[in-house]
């Protein structure tokens, strides 16, 4: 029996009135109104791209005399919120959010309903790009949610303080890049700032360690563990650990967050940092002109012959729940309407979103967006394979506890993989 069936949902309502954090009107999401919307998403006021959603919202409503849009918000609670929410089936109608952790499960339990057919019934299928799709499909062919928006994740590279060290361009390969070290070491300017006590350092540690790891055994890797037992991965691990002690990170990496990783770089203290888009799309016009987009240099012997980035198309889907199945004229109204070309402009110029829709143009007022969407889809990079497709749900927050270890100047190989590897036991 579905786990959705199967759990208790005494006492959930309370506990989502605890949860739903910056919500929109009642705390209780649930509503019958055949002209009222639910929506729950992180865009609360604020945050990165919450003023192009609330103008395009106004939009919709504008265009829609008579229906409402009530919105409710989360941030990384976002995913707890919505189940505890659905065990009371009490969820809002549809649910803005990446493909990420637990929601890999729900179309599976039941939780979401998959989107094939409106897909097809609403004439949307064609408007997404093919690997958007593919990504969004499980191994069942059943399309979770809408693809909506995706990412680029590649280096960003400060030219001025690379010039300042003697450094023409960007390092394409390992010589290069530990040459680029001794120069900007020399100049005491910190080579690579790093969240490496969080998911920012996760995935920085997996981009470098498959310099020596197959697509194929990557996949097996995250998805399983076994770090210590594959002699790829133990390879791609002492890489990592030769240019963390050769100094490629600033002072302190493994105690350090996201945020003051970006902060680092915007504030040039320091002269690289790999960065998804929505940071790129937050980097001041000033610093973005001396900004340079690159992959992370490769090893000659290793799997790839190009410096690696990561993007992908799951940032953010426009998922249906079973309550928004009960309202499909409305949903069908706000899905083709968050489709529509003009409304995806929008997000693209405003916001800098990478967008997974067909036909649309680069963003003029975030160039270092557009460049690197260029970069990250042209012939002069690798894509590497993301961890988060592959990592089980349960072991994200005890793989990036384990991260923090790996950036600790002096952990040898096997202290890192062992750590890894009791991720997965955790």
């Amino acid at each position: 029996m579905k786990r959705w069936l199967t759990v208790a949902a005494g006492g959930v309502v309370t506990v989502l009135a605890a949860a739903c954090t910056g919500c929109g009107g009642p705390l209780d999401p649930g509503t019958d109104d055949p002209h009222t919307l639910v929506v729950h998403s992180r865009f609360a006021p604020g945050t990165y791209g919450a003023d192009t959603y609330s103008s395009v919202v106004e939009q919709f409503e504008r265009e829609n005399p008579g229906v409402h849009i009530k919105n409710l918000y989360n941030g990384d609670d976002i995913f707890n919120s919505f189940e505890t929410a659905r065990l009371a089936h009490k969820e809002s109608d549809v649910l803005l959010i990446n493909l990420y952790d637990k929601a890999y499960s729900w179309t599976e339990l039941g939780a979401t309903p998959p989107v094939n057919r409106y897909l097809k019934q609403w004439g949307l299928k064609d408007r997404v790009e093919p690997g958007a799709l593919k990504a969004w499909t499980d191994d069942k062919n059943r399309v979770r949610a809408f693809p909506w928006t995706g990412f680029t994740w590649p280096v960003l590279v400060n030219g001025k303080l690379l010039h300042r060290a003697g450094i023409k361009n960007p390092p394409r390969t390992m010589p290069e890049l530990r040459a680029a070290l001794k120069a900007l070491q020399a100049k005491n300017i910190p080579p690579m700032t790093i969240g490496g006590n969080d998911w920012s350092g996760q995935k920085f540690l997996m981009q470098v360690m498959q310099g020596y790891l197959e697509p194929a055994v990557a996949k097996r890797v995250f998805s399983r563990g076994g770090y210590c037992a594959e002699p790829q991965a133990k390879k791609g691990l002492r890489l990592f650990a030769e240019l963390r002690d050769a100094g490629l990170f600033v002072k302190g990496a493994q105690g350090l967050n996201a945020d003051q990783m970006n902060a680092d770089y915007l504030e040039e203290r320091a002269a690289m940092m790999p960065a998804i888009s929505s940071t790129i799309a937050a980097v001041p016009a000033s610093l973005a002109r001396r900004t340079k987009i690159s992959g992370f240099p490769v090893p000659s012997d290793g799997t790839h012959d190009k410096p690696t980035v990561y993007n992908g198309a799951t940032s953010t889907g426009i998922w249906l729940t079973p309550n928004g199945t009960e309202k499909p004229d409305l949903t069908e109204k706000f899905v083709k309407f968050l489709y529509r070309k003009d409304v995806v402009q929008k997000f693209i110029d405003k916001s800098g979103y990478v967008m997974t829709m067909r036909g649309q143009q680069p963003s003029k007022g975030r160039p270092l967006v557009s460049e690197s969407s260029r970069v990250t889809h042209g012939g002069t990079v690798s894509e590497a394979v993301m961890p988060d497709d592959y990592v089980p749900a349960a072991v994200s927050t005890p793989l990036n506890r384990a991260t923090s270890l790996a950036y600790t100047r002096g952990t040898g190989v096997q202290a890192m993989c062992k750590a890894l590897d009791t991720a997965y036991r955790s």
